[in-house]
């Protein structure tokens, strides 16, 4: 199961999505440091498909959930 996904975003950019020991990060390539962080209890609630399933789509958004609930969340 992937822990990280990627998509273009523009022209020029990525954005990644990364399941990390504590929390689910989502960030253009240029700037990890300003991700949109969010628990692994909101990713299961879906607060956060809106904002990620229109970046990565519905099938990543399962995968993610997938992973986060690996986690043993």
């Amino acid at each position: 199961m992937p822990q990280r996904w990627d998509c273009r975003y523009s022209s020029c950019e990525f954005m990644y999505l990364d399941v990390t020991d504590n929390d689910v990060r989502c960030y253009l390539d240029h700037s990890p440091k300003q991700a949109d962080v969010f628990t692994f209890d909101e990713v299961l609630a879906g607060k956060a498909d809106g904002m990620l399933g229109s970046l990565f789509g519905d099938k990543v958004l399962e995968e993610l959930k997938a992973a986060v609930r690996g986690k043993g969340r």
